[in-house]
């Protein structure tokens, strides 16, 4: 990957992709994509994550949509569609020999999950819910055939991928990816490294992630719902440290750069309580020397990583990002705030956003631009285009294609751009605390056109 040069890309979910002659959602269709993005130009593709996520409550196949309450590794067999890989048997040895810190857990959860019908770990017999030693031998002796599968189809999967990867490659196009701060209640990661949770004797969360209400929370209280890390006890650090590189490791092996979502929680991080609304709280997280170590591992498996800097409590992360370097991000969309209905001109200045800045028009959390701007005023639209020295027009979606260009204008090495405001509309893919246990709304976008069909002049 050439450096050095500006970086205009765009966000898509691989879950999103829509084509007329590979099947949807799958690594398949994203090879069609890349010829997209590099018919347009574009340097560019984040593409979210890409893990298996947890079941839904109550289903045997039906899987949460949100890739941000993900199992943390391997990749989701959905991306594989019909496509098999032919596999030599050196590939496979190889595969299993690269991937033995994660995959044989991996493997065994996920055919425990299948033989047991959930993955809910916490309710399976207890002996292999606590991982007891001779539990574990046991099941792996019983689920050898099914545990061999699910290494092989990860094999299969790293295969195809790699084939995206390497086309990507040819085109000089950054493929990035997102290191979620979070994991989901039934990872195998959290089955693991339980003891590193803040869970009950049963295995359940009485306090989860989240974002306690106050005057600087944008959206409000929101409940993400994943289990917290046991931060306050630091003798536990050096494991959670472990557990943290686990999963930057594995993600190395996937992208050019990742996004370290909600960066800030390990400096503070909201405590939701799940009965009593009145005792949410902020508490410390392990802060810089943590984050530094974890930024050199990454390094050193020259993984590049920029940081989700946006909210509060950012004074501590910020100034570590700049110590090390490390871009933080700008989000146009928080440009004017309609609740408080104030402007901020570090998101509304975008000719004085740094060169060292991952700029965004809007995020996958946000609305889209058209969206945005169709839920303002036609006052608050006018004010907004004066501040941003723009010609102020009643037609939103030519005040968005102009704003659009504001920011990829901006001197930010990268820009990203979500699908929907290259084509300018108001399809939206999550809304942050809003998310179900059972039939989930968020998440569910897919492209208004196919591939094959997107305009080829943006």
């Amino acid at each position: 990957m050439k450096s050095g040069t500006k970086r205009v890309g765009t966000v898509l979910p691989m879950t999103a992709l829509v084509s007329t002659v590979a099947q949807a959602g799958t690594f398949a269709a994203g090879k069609i994509f890349i010829q997209w993005l590099a018919g347009t130009k574009q340097k560019a593709w984040q593409i979210l994550p890409l893990h298996q996520t947890q079941l839904e409550k109550g289903s045997k196949s039906k899987h949460v949509p949100s890739p941000y309450k993900g199992y943390g590794v391997g990749l989701d067999p959905v991306f594989l569609g019909n496509n098999l890989q032919s596999l030599t048997p050196d590939f496979l040895a190889r595969f299993e020999k690269q991937n033995t810190y994660w995959l044989k857990t991996y493997a065994l959860f996920c055919a425990l999950r299948d033989h047991l019908g959930t993955d809910d770990w916490s309710s399976w017999p207890k002996a292999i819910s606590r991982r007891d030693d001779g539990a574990i031998k046991e099941w792996e002796q019983k689920l050898k055939d099914p545990i061999a599968k699910h290494v092989l189809v990860q094999a299969q999967l790293f295969g195809a991928y790699q084939q995206l990867r390497k086309l990507a490659g040819n085109f000089d196009i950054a493929l990035i990816g997102d290191f979620p701060f979070y994991l989901g209640l039934h990872s195998p990661l959290v089955w693991q490294y339980q003891h590193l949770f803040d869970l009950d004797q049963n295995g359940k969360p009485q306090r989860v992630s989240g974002v306690p209400s106050g005057i600087k929370s944008h959206f409000g209280r929101q409940v993400w719902g994943h289990p917290l890390y046991k931060w306050q006890d630091k003798t536990l650090w050096g494991q959670l440290d472990e557990l943290f590189r686990i999963r930057i490791q594995y993600l190395a092996g996937l992208f050019d750069w990742i996004r370290f979502d909600h960066a800030k929680g390990l400096f503070a991080y909201g405590v939701i309580d799940v009965v009593h609304h009145s005792v949410d709280k902020y508490l410390n997280g392990p802060g810089s020397d943590f984050l530094d170590e974890l930024i050199k591992f990454a390094r050193r498996h020259k993984l590049h990583i920029y940081a989700e800097d946006t909210g509060e409590k950012l004074v501590a992360l910020r100034h570590c990002l700049r110590a090390h370097r490390i871009p933080g991000i700008k989000i146009l969309r928080f440009a004017y705030n309609e609740k408080l209905k104030i402007f901020t001109k570090s998101y509304l200045l975008t000719d004085k956003y740094p060169v060292n800045t991952f700029a965004y028009t809007t995020t996958h959390d946000t609305e889209t631009l058209v969206g945005y701007l169709s839920s303002l005023s036609l006052g608050e639209v006018a004010e907004l285009a004066t501040k941003m020295n723009i010609d102020s027009t009643n037609n939103i979606a030519e005040l968005a294609t102009l704003i659009r260009q504001k920011v990829i204008d901006s001197p930010a090495k990268f820009v990203l751009v979500p699908l929907q405001d290259w084509l300018l509309t108001s399809d939206r893919i999550n809304v942050p605390g809003t998310e179900k246990e059972v039939d989930d709304t968020n998440w569910q976008y897919k492209m208004s056109v196919a591939i094959e069909k997107l305009p080829r002049s943006i």
